[in-house]
């Protein structure tokens, strides 16, 4: 019987990698009883491609301003019409055939878990075995995770930042603790990515990830949480000089006054309890 699960993948400008995913997600047995794709805005590649070989298998969207992938994933989980959604990126798409039945059965069988999240391989690694474990964790994989929409629309969203490094997911993982909802991670469901992750090198991505976790920390940490906040901030700009990742640090913190002052409007702390219990977890990993 074909379970009741959506997929949802936001793109931009990667036909070619979306169509590999597409390929291996359609292939599942049983597949997932829709697709849906969100174009990013200015993408013009895209379209036509799933047109002309997914017609008739994937749904899409644009938008007609920049989503990012966290804006793209609000759209399409609005969209969904089933209780469980599947989450993936242009690039990342299961490993074993059953995914859609493990996950529908692990997300009927645990009422608590908003979202579930699965293990990753990345090109050139080794696939961890598939057990049965599940544990708890304080965020997850956006491509890479299973959402109980009930769950996604008891918080505000993911934040529609165009590189939202540091900030998309454990945005999100917050709002879920805060709800009362868990976050599962079990290697019962098993994902590919197809990315050696070289991208997270650039200056650019560099710099937003010292950003984002400064916005981080104003949009959800309570007051007196905020020199934690701080810490972090350095902590990453730590991180880049260690790696070498010079380029971007300067332009990271400039960006910070901006950045908060664009996205003020979003700010809704958590209790100091979930925080608390969110860092628990976090040492736990």
């Amino acid at each position: 019987m074909q379970p009741e699960i959506s997929v949802i993948i936001p793109t931009s400008r990667r036909p070619a990698s979306l169509r590999r995913a597409l390929d291996k997600i359609l292939v599942c047995e049983p597949a997932p009883a829709e697709v849906l794709v969100h174009v990013d805005a200015g993408d013009t590649e895209t379209v036509p491609m799933i047109e002309r070989e997914f017609a008739d298998k994937a749904t899409w969207f644009q938008s007609e301003i920049t989503q990012g992938p966290g804006g793209g994933r609000n759209h399409l989980l609005q969209r969904a019409k089933y209780p469980i959604v599947a989450s993936f990126d242009d690039d990342s798409w299961p490993f074993d055939k059953d995914y859609f039945a493990t996950a529908s059965q692990l997300m009927w069988a645990n009422p608590q878990a908003g979202v579930l999240t699965g293990r990753v391989t990345s090109r050139g690694e080794t696939p961890a075995e598939k057990t049965d474990a599940l544990t708890q964790t304080a965020s997850f994989e956006g491509g890479a995770c299973v959402h109980r929409r009930e769950a996604f629309f008891s918080t505000s969203g993911f934040l529609p930042l165009r590189y939202a490094y540091g900030m998309e997911e454990v945005d999100v993982a917050l709002q879920l603790l805060d709800k009362g909802w868990v976050i599962l991670r079990t290697s019962s469901l098993r994902i590919f990515h197809d990315s050696e992750l070289q991208h997270h090198i650039s200056p650019k991505i560099n710099a937003k990830h010292i950003t984002n976790t400064a916005l981080l920390a104003y949009l959800r940490y309570p007051i007196g949480y905020w020199p934690l906040g701080i810490l972090q901030i350095m902590n990453r700009i730590l991180y880049s000089l260690k790696k070498r990742r010079f380029q971007g640090v300067l332009n990271g913190l400039l960006a910070i006054p901006f950045i908060i002052g664009k996205y003020r409007r979003y700010r809704q702390p958590v209790k100091s309890d979930t925080l608390r219990r969110s860092r628990k977890l976090l040492k736990q990993k």
